[in-house]
This record gives structure tokens, C-alpha cells and sequence, in this order.
């Protein structure tokens, strides 16, 4: 029997279980800290490609999958009660031109959408939970506190050129975003240095700063709809 539920039956009381796809980041670990401090058992499924070994001081009970095993994880969230679930973390999307071998439901998963955006993508995935009876829940759940409040959080203010940096490069960052391309955009004098593909957010930045020899803005924008249920 798994040691959790033993647990969880010596104690006398149910103990609400939450699932959690971990990706790359500190984000999953954070999740993890968070719903365990609120009282919640976390069953966790790392990707393999992905998570931190980190994430498995932090959980109850942690399964390793690949990132194309998703009748697995759909199957590991069932047998551990799981009714409830968040997607916490980067999966770089570079990963579906390599080797990940899809199983049945992943394939037949991509036959349903129209494209390869990642609205498109995380929908679908989440569409086949939910038809498992396993709600897809809010990123940010538990994490409010780790959400910046409107205005500077620097020590300093920008200066008038970094600002009009950012007013150029928020225009042109909701258009890439409005369009699903990415949400991040570098800048250097009113110039576009660098926009998200699908290297993500990190390789951009990295890019944009190696073309402009440094003093870039970046500008991240949420997408104009964006679901919360997604990091």
C-alpha cells in the first residue's frame, strides 16, 4: 500500500490530494511548498526532460515520465485519487521536433488541434483531464503572495530612455503575443533586438543581449487571454 495513504488513514481525517505536472523552473517547487504548507498531499508527475530532482523533497509521491507518456500520467493522477491537478513549470516546446515518442492518447491528442500554438496545445491537454474527471487548476494557486503588485519593484525608477524602451517594446510584445507567437521582446533604442520563438523566454533574452553587446530592455506580456490554469 502506498505509504501516503497509510499516512493519511492514521491521522483519521482526509487529507485533500492535488496533482502536479512539474516542469523546468523554481515554479513547481514553489507550488509544491505552498500546497503542502496549506494542508494538501501533492502527487507529483516530473517530466523528465524538465523537472528539478528537487521537486522530490517536496511531495508525497513523485512518478518520473517522459514527456510523451501522457495515458500515464492521466492513469497515475486516477489510481492515487487525484481529482484535482495544476500545470506548473516550462516544457520546452523545441521538444515535439526530437525523439519523444508519443503514445496513443498524446497522438491522438495532436490530431485534434488546429495548430501547434500553445494556447492550442494546453487546452487540448487540459480537455483530457478534465474528460477523466481531473479539474485543471490555477497556476498561481497557493501563490498569490508571489504575485507582483502594479508599479516599480526595482530600487530604482527606469530612466526616460529605458521607458520609452518599454512603451515601444510593450506595443510590439502584445502583437507577437495577440498572434501566439511568444511574450517577450528585446529591445535597444526603439529597436527590436530579439522576439520569443520557440527557443523560449531565457534563450531570447540570452540572444537579444549577445546581438545588442548588452543595455536591452526586456518586455513580457500575458496573452490578451490568458488562461490562468497555464504558467
Amino acid at each position: 500500500m502506498n505509504k501516503s495513504r497509510l499516512g493519511r488513514k492514521k491521522r483519521g481525517n482526509i487529507v485533500p490530494r492535488i496533482g502536479l505536472i512539474a516542469g523546468s523552473g523554481r515554479f513547481p517547487l514553489y507550488f509544491a511548498e505552498a500546497a503542502k504548507m496549506s494542508g494538501n498531499e501533492v502527487i507529483a508527475i516530473a517530466i523528465r526532460e524538465e523537472a528539478s530532482p528537487e521537486i522530490e523533497k517536496l511531495v508525497s509521491e513523485v512518478h518520473w515520465y517522459h514527456i510523451g507518456e501522457l495515458q500515464n500520467v492521466i492513469d497515475t493522477f486516477k489510481k492515487a485519487d487525484v481529482h484535482r491537478m495544476v500545470m506548473a513549470g516550462k516544457v520546452t516546446k523545441a521538444l515535439i521536433f526530437e525523439n519523444i515518442h508519443p503514445d496513443k492518447r498524446l497522438m491522438g491528442l495532436l490530431k485534434k488541434v488546429p495548430n501547434m500554438t500553445d494556447t492550442a496545445l494546453l487546452g487540448q491537454i487540459s480537455e483530457e483531464f478534465v474528460s477523466e474527471g481531473i479539474e485543471v487548476c490555477d497556476s498561481t494557486m497557493f501563490l498569490s503572495v508571489l504575485l507582483p503588485k502594479k508599479g516599480i519593484l526595482t530600487e530604482r525608477k527606469p530612466t526616460e530612455e529605458e521607458t520609452q524602451d518599454i512603451e515601444y517594446g510593450y506595443k510590439i510584445a502584445r502583437i507577437v503575443a495577440d498572434l501566439d507567437i511568444g511574450q517577450t521582446v528585446v529591445v535597444k533604442n526603439r529597436v527590436t533586438i530579439a522576439v520569443e520563438g520557440i527557443e523560449g523566454t531565457d534563450k531570447a533574452i540570452k540572444r537579444g543581449g549577445e546581438l545588442a553587446h548588452g543595455g536591452i530592455t526586456v518586455v513580457k506580456v500575458a496573452r490578451p487571454k490568458q488562461d490562468m490554469r497555464y504558467d
